[in-house]
């Protein structure tokens, strides 16, 4: 019995009935090897459990309708190792650090043979990727040069060549990569370590740990605790504030999953503030807590300007 109720780390469960998260932030997030402890109290949020082996047994025997994925075979995109880096130095940023920012592109799922499974892209047409205004230069610059709309370009595309690190090259027959998910991410330098340390990870091989794809919706948190601190301004002004959304190096907060578990979870947690994505904001739709503010951010500078508005 002892062995069925252990959870495995690496196999999520998250489905509408699976509980959300309160996660303390302030206290726990390291940047640099030093400890952000901003004014106020700092949440990040999270949905999904690990599976315990006699629930991955059951569905192995007989099926299940719980879904479940393994987090050691999800784009390297959305391990902490790198997304936490990202968004502490994004942070850093907005705190007016001159922090540059690079960029990987990875693509999963080819949808013609031939093609890898997954492929980390350095450069296309001999274009090297260091930024995001790279990629998207590089995306839109093939179009632009056939002088053609987006319909007819696909109508008849023009072939483009992507290079791996490795130095193998391929030839996509356009108007895009030739695969099915294509996930980017803005990176810190190599210099630069962050993350959020807990005590049970000081007993796991944190690096596998940290490799796993556990997501990045927690990148506006870790973006707006590191500006809070590193800024020096207490933008909290006594209040316990939690969030959830991805962020990117333009400061764009991004989409999420389980957002309404979630905001029941800040609510339990006693929030007062709960940002989250504005592109989201009917999932919310109708849904009110006593005592906390449902505030929907397209960026992190909207998430800073209405925390610093005067309290009432």
């Amino acid at each position: 019995m002892a062995v069925l109720l252990l959870p495995i780390p690496w196999i999520h469960v998250s489905d509408d009935i699976t509980p959300g998260t309160a996660w303390r932030l302030d206290g726990r997030l390291e940047v640099d090897g030093r400890t952000i402890e901003p004014d106020g109290r700092w949440t990040w949020l999270s949905v999904g459990r690990p599976q315990l082996v006699g629930e991955a047994l059951w569905a192995r025997l007989l099926g299940s309708d719980v879904p479940s994925r393994d987090l050691r075979e999800g784009s390297v995109t959305v391990s902490p190792s790198l997304a936490e880096p990202a968004a502490a130095a994004i942070g850093l940023r907005a705190a007016g650090r001159d922090v540059p920012l690079g960029l990987i592109v990875e693509a999963r799922d080819p949808y013609i043979e031939g093609y890898p499974q997954s492929a980390l892209i350095v450069s296309i047409d001999g274009r090297a990727l260091t930024n995001r205004e790279a990629w998207e230069e590089a995306m839109s610059g093939w179009e632009a040069e056939a002088g053609l709309p987006t319909s007819a370009a696909q109508a008849s595309p023009r072939a483009f060549a992507f290079e791996l690190p490795d130095g193998r090259e391929f030839t996509a027959p356009g108007p895009q990569l030739p695969y099915r998910e294509v996930n980017t991410l803005d990176t810190a330098p190599l210099d630069l370590e962050a993350g959020i340390s807990f005590k049970f990870a000081q007993r796991l091989p944190v690096d596998w740990f940290r490799n796993l794809s556990l997501g990045r919706s927690h990148g506006l948190m870790v973006a707006l605790t590191t500006y809070a601190d590193v800024s020096g301004r207490d933008i909290a002004q006594g209040r316990h504030i939690a969030g959830t959304g991805g962020i990117r190096g333009d400061g764009t907060v991004t989409r999420i999953g389980g957002l309404p578990t979630k905001a029941r979870a800040a609510h339990r947690a006693d929030a007062d503030v709960m940002f989250f994505p504005a592109s989201q904001a009917d999932q919310l739709e109708g849904m009110e807590f006593d005592g906390m503010s449902l505030v929907p951010v397209e960026t992190l500078e909207d998430a800073i300007d209405w925390l610093e508005r005067p309290v009432t």
